[in-house]
């Protein structure tokens, strides 16, 4: 029965890796697609073998605080392009890390462990404020001119050009 279950367990762990893989792998393209699967692999592992896999409230608290300002900053990206996907862009888009980045550390806080008890409130919406942290912060970057420009239907390649047609 054991062998039943590590078997059946093969799959989720290998499919999680494969998804995480390619997502590295559309951020950093220069890295071949088999290490950044080996490197989730093998980090799934370590976390699942030393217990840290166990904590899902961590797990969770953390991706909570991810989301908040990817969402906002994809809102702003979204209200920027006027109301559609503007495409894929060149490069880094440092407006959209650096809204992440500053979003995170507002939503974050309540979270930590060695946060003052007077930071920690039950009516703290941490998620809304990294949401609209990252919102405004992505608009002033962009401002700025921190965002890479769109690639054009050419480089862009057919699937792209599909999915800016659809939306």
């Amino acid at each position: 029965m054991f062998f039943l279950f590590a078997a059946a367990s093969m799959v989720p762990t290998c499919f999680s890796s494969f998804i995480a893989s390619n997502s590295f792998s559309t951020m950093l393209p220069r890295i071949p697609r088999s290490v950044s699967t080996l490197a989730g692999v093998t980090l799934s592992a370590i976390l699942a073998i030393t217990g840290v896999a166990g904590n899902l409230v961590g797990f969770f608290t953390v991706v909570g605080a991810s989301f908040g300002p990817i969402c906002g900053a994809m809102a702003a990206d979204y209200l920027l392009a006027g109301g559609r996907w503007s495409g894929p862009r060149r490069g880094i888009n440092w407006a959209g890390y650096i809204a992440w980045a500053i979003g995170f550390l507002v939503g974050i806080p309540d979270h930590l462990p060695r946060v003052p008890a007077a930071w920690v409130r039950a009516d703290n919406p941490a998620m809304l404020y990294s949401f609209i942290v990252g919102f405004f912060i992505y608009l002033a970057l962009a401002a700025a001119g921190l965002r890479p420009p769109v690639i054009g239907k050419e480089e862009a390649g057919p699937a792209a050009a599909t999915a800016r047609n659809a939306a």
